[in-house]
């Protein structure tokens, strides 16, 4: 049976209680056996934080509160390589390493710098998404590895999963528009309109979707889109809901979207922070709701 391994980074915004098993790999931090996540660091008035930098949280929130210069940097190809040499020396035979979408980000670009001194074959996963959109490939991604999966499967697995519906809403674009992350005609529109923007990623980019005026006529459209995309999954409806620092409203807004749906059956809703990548980025307020789509069966290889 061939052992293909996983990487991924801290964009893809896994639960921090899947899977329960530690395992650690220099330059990542790796929760399995064959899962590293290559960290993204978070810049505060041209500090630079590690993502296990036990300040970063408050550092950051404070910082967007006091609309201060927060940016974020894509991993170097050099943490690429000893992610990707660990796993080779660990005796994986291959690696399968799912990012965020590179019309977000450079991280897509470092790994394949990054793979090129690997003795292993290395195949790099534009996702073309982010938060637990991607994070969904990478779990289909490492339990088809887990199944021993061969190389090609494990990448099949990976975009599949990360073929979900990702709904985003802001108070504000100006945390996007300084960071560059979405297109400067929509920043200039939210700005002068004042509106409660509904977003999501089309073709890896932001995209909007649509433009309430206020705040509740924005929730009330955000939970129409959820409640649509939840009631077009036939089986194991679940949803993760990401917040910054507001749990409480997060678990709120995902009991809604969950009793909302028609026929009765469970709803499982997970509820997770945004990464300190994410939050740099999106703001204080931010509320992102994933439908996961069915997933189909990825098959065991012989």
């Amino acid at each position: 049976m061939r052992k293909i391994a996983v990487v991924t980074d801290d964009a893809a915004a896994l639960p921090g209680d899947w899977p329960a098993a530690p395992q650690g790999v220099t330059g990542a931090s790796s929760p399995a056996e064959g899962l590293a996540v290559v960290g993204m660091p978070v810049m505060v008035d041209d500090q630079i934080f590690p993502l296990d930098e036990p300040e970063l949280p408050r550092s950051l929130l404070v910082a967007l509160a006091e609309v201060r210069k927060v940016t974020t940097s894509r991993p170097s190809p050099g943490q690429f390589r000893r992610v990707y040499a660990e796993l080779e020396e660990q005796g994986f035979d291959g690696i399968v390493s799912v990012h965020l979408s590179s019309e977000l980000s450079g991280t897509v670009s470092s790994a394949r710098i990054g793979r090129q001194s690997i003795g292993i074959p290395v195949t790099v996963v534009d996702s073309r998404t982010v938060a637990m959109d991607q994070g969904y490939g990478v779990m289909a991604a490492w339990e088809a590895a887990g199944r021993g999966a061969d190389q090609e499967t494990v990448v099949k697995a990976a975009r599949e999963g990360s073929r979900n519906t990702l709904l985003l809403y802001v108070p504000t674009l100006e945390q996007l528009r300084r960071g560059g992350r979405l297109a400067p005609s929509i920043a200039r529109i939210g700005s002068v309109l004042q509106v409660k923007p509904l977003l999501t990623v089309k073709d890896g980019r932001l995209a909007l979707l649509e433009m309430p005026r206020t705040a509740v006529k924005a929730k009330s459209r955000f939970l129409k889109l959820a409640t649509a995309a939840l009631d077009a999954v036939d089986e194991d409806p679940e949803i993760v809901v990401h917040h910054l620092s507001d749990p409480g409203t997060a678990h709120d807004l995902g009991a809604e979207i969950a009793e909302s749906r028609g026929g009765g059956e469970q709803v499982s809703v997970v509820v997770s922070e945004v990464p300190p990548v994410l939050a740099a980025h999106v703001g204080i307020g931010v509320r992102a709701v994933v439908v996961r789509r069915q997933a189909s069966e990825t098959p065991q290889e012989d």
